[in-house]
């Protein structure tokens, strides 16, 4: 039944033919299952996907289901419920199976009788992916992250597949041991996961908004399996432990695929193994999701939709530069416009624009990609990142031919990207007349919304002299700590930018061969707001907490 999702929908009006055909061409590229299409390219709502399925199957929706259990989910095993998508509650002195994919509520069924031993008739009902996550965290969110794990004979984690999922049973302990890390990264929308030998334990660190925390403790014993079940699953050679190794994988979350990008390098206590998640199913980005200030996004929004030029995002690596650029291209992708992306690698994947995975290996490097993309008929190119002057040289051409590119760079502030683009060999003229703007930016944590609270700033506080208020009362904001956050007082992240627009002045400076503290002058003059100064506005208005700007910009003057 799942795959008729799709056209279900179509059938009941709640998506057009066009859309039933972008989504279809969707799920064959990404091989995502109907409601994970539906829901990535929010063609439906949460809610409306439920709706759907609850007319398609004659169960009826529980919005909000309010009556949980934990000790009954706990009966069961928590990858089950999550992979057939189901949590059993007791409602009117029965069980009811509250589904968030009802083609699978047979196994279920048969799955809670067989755990339970419960014997008279089940009750139905749909809820969301939401609600069922906030049920599952209810009963499980608590549970301790310790493992026992046995020594195992040599080839447990053979039989391979290109997609591995996570979901399928396996007897290795290491092997659930290491699908049981990456769902949970997954699950919390993790960037990265660290795999660090010490000399009596293996630590596994996430890094969430920004910030490394310790997740779990391994025996020091499982380290070396732990290592080659991950080298294998990103076909790296497992012989060998004293080699700097680098691969990628693909995951099966549940019908969801994310990919892995492996990095291996030998340490004293052992193979230090860092995973980058990228799940190329997440599409929802917008400008909102930046933190843009009003007047910023205004402007960007005018400046990308102009015909031809090049606008830079600069800032160190997880900086969110990637991400300002899809939330461009959110922006621009419409049919009449032809968009592609060159790509190391592709982060996300967008429905309607041509993506290039860029592979030195099989010769497609950056400026062989660029110029071949060129000749298809473009109007918008995004280049992952300049790296070379041969790639900068393209991508000038290509914004003096009628394109519009947006690419990244790596430097600290936005003036001195300009420079950066004369020493790579690029004619001050030519950047001058073709580069648009340059955004530097940062990532700070942002204050959990549900947990703010205003205070008054300390007489003492050092930061009095970057505000410049002296003795004033002055109220600023933080998070107290709450279970959404989990204790933190954070959650998300907010960028932090400056936004300088190439004006005929500065062309000029450019041209007389000035250096970035004069460009700079003259981007403030023009109405730049410098990124320390962005931060600060941020931090007043209730966004994030001065300590976290401090500690993303750092503020000289402490």
């Amino acid at each position: 039944m799942a795959k008729q999702v799709i056209d279900y929908a179509f059938e009941n009006g709640l998506i057009t033919s066009e859309q039933k055909e972008k989504a279809e061409a969707y799920r064959r590229e990404s091989g995502a299952s109907d409601n994970a299409v539906l829901l990535d390219m929010k063609l439906l709502t949460e809610e409306q996907l439920a709706v759907l399925y609850s007319q398609m199957y004659g169960y009826r929706y529980l919005k909000e289901p309010d009556v949980q259990e934990p000790e009954l989910c706990e009966q069961l095993e928590y990858t089950d419920l999550l992979k057939y998508s189901f949590a059993p509650i007791i409602k009117g002195g029965g069980i009811t199976i509250a589904s968030a994919n009802p083609a699978k509520l047979l196994y279920a069924e048969d799955l809670v009788r067989d755990k339970t031993g419960y014997k008279d008739k089940f009750e139905y009902a749909v809820i969301t992916m939401s609600a069922l996550a906030a049920i599952l965290e209810n009963a499980f969110g608590g549970q301790s992250a310790d493992f026992v794990l046995p020594e195992l004979e040599a080839g447990d984690a053979s039989d391979e597949t290109d997609i591995y999922d996570i979901a399928e049973t396996d007897s290795s302990a290491i092997v659930s041991v290491i699908n049981k890390i990456f769902r949970d990264a997954v699950e919390n929308k993790i960037s990265d996961v660290h795999f660090e030998p010490q000399e009596d334990s293996l630590i596994v660190r996430f890094r969430e908004d920004g910030t490394l925390k310790k997740r779990y403790e391994l025996p020091k014993s499982a380290a070396r399996q732990i290592a080659n079940r991950i080298k294998t699953m990103a076909s790296a050679d497992v012989n060998t432990s004293k080699t700097i190794q680098d691969g990628n994988t693909r995951l099966d979350i549940f019908g969801r695929c994310v990919d892995l990008r492996i990095s291996v390098i030998p340490a004293v206590n052992g193979e230090n193994i860092v995973v980058r998640i990228l799940d190329q199913n997440r599409t929802g980005v917008d400008l909102s999701m930046i933190g843009f200030s009003k007047e910023n996004e205004e402007q960007f929004i005018k400046l990308i939709k102009r015909p031809q030029g090049i606008i830079l995002l600069t800032g160190p690596t997880g900086s969110g530069k990637s991400t300002s650029l899809y939330a461009a291209l959110s922006v621009l992708n419409s049919e009449d416009r032809c968009i592609i992306t060159f790509e190391d690698p592709i982060e996300y994947r967008m429905p309607g624009i041509v993506q290039v995975q860029i592979n030195p290996a099989m010769g497609v490097t950056f400026p062989q990609a660029l110029k071949s993309g060129l000749r298809q008929d473009i109007e918008v190119a995004l280049v992952g990142e300049i790296r070379d002057r041969e790639t900068a040289t393209i991508a000038f051409d290509a914004a003096n031919t009628g394109h519009m590119v947006l690419s990244t760079l790596h430097t600290n502030s936005a003036a001195s990207s300009i420079l950066r683009l004369v020493k790579m060999g690029i004619e001050p003229y030519v950047v001058s007349q073709s580069l648009v703007a340059v955004i530097n930016q940062r990532l700070a944590k942002r204050i959990c919304p549900d947990c703010r609270e205003e205070y008054s700033l300390d007489i003492h506080s050092p930061y009095r002299k970057i505000l410049g208020c002296g003795g004033a009362p002055v109220r600023v904001y933080r998070g107290r700590g709450c279970k959404k956050c989990g204790g933190t007082g954070y959650r998300g992240r907010i960028a932090l930018q400056e936004f300088l627009v190439i004006t005929n002045e500065i062309g000029n400076l450019l041209d007389k061969g000035a250096n970035t503290n004069e460009i700079e002058r003259a981007a403030i003059a023009a109405g730049m707001v410098k990124i320390h100064q962005d931060g600060i506005n941020k931090a007043l208005s209730g966004l994030t907490t001065l300590d976290e700007v401090h500690r993303v910009v750092f503020f000289d003057e402490l």
